[in-house]
């Protein structure tokens, strides 16, 4: 199988970090507002922000991808 070049590399490393964190900031809002609404910080609203801090996550190693896509582009020069 073809491996992709560095310019895909970049655009998928890039999409996969704005789809996180578009997702974990979602979902950091509705905690939030859950949480000054008066909610208590329990059951679904506990797990809603481990998906958030997932999400974070998620968006960090992408993060990673890409710093490692870019010293591998910079020593290809």
């Amino acid at each position: 199988m073809a491996q992709p070049t560095l310019k895909q590399r970049k655009t998928f490393a890039l999409i996969r970090i704005l789809g996180g964190m578009v997702a974990a900031l979602y979902l950091s809002f509705v905690v939030v507002t859950n949480v000054l609404a008066g909610l208590p910080f329990e059951g679904s609203l506990i797990f809603t922000a481990l998906v958030a801090a997932a999400g974070y996550g998620y968006a960090a190693w992408y993060l990673r991808e890409l710093s490692a896509i870019a010293r591998e582009e910079r020593g290809g020069q």
